[in-house]
């Protein structure tokens, strides 16, 4: 794979964990503000569910932090190997 193409994928990626652990927080953080029907969850302008019950508020988050991880875990592989072939480049 192109090297910028490499790059853009890794940043997209960190961009994307972070608003995902943002989204997981906020749920965290709502606590037992809900009304009767629940709370709806957006993520980027989509709606998951909506009507989340208090109960169910922790899963979602936990389910958000989880994502995130993933997220995470894929982009460490692509920008390893672009920090240590560019590292490899630099002239002694």
């Amino acid at each position: 794979m192109n090297p910028k193409i490499r790059w853009l994928v890794s940043i997209a990626l960190a961009i994307f964990t972070v608003l995902l652990m943002l989204e997981g927080l906020q749920l965290w953080s709502h606590g037992s503000v809900v009304d009767g029907n629940g709370i709806g969850v957006y993520f980027l302008g989509l709606e998951i569910n909506d009507r989340v019950l208090e109960a169910n508020i922790p899963n979602y988050a936990i389910g958000f932090f989880i994502a995130g991880l993933c997220t995470l875990l894929m982009s460490i592989p692509s920008l390893t190997r672009l920090l240590f072939k560019s590292i490899s480049r630099t002239p002694v």
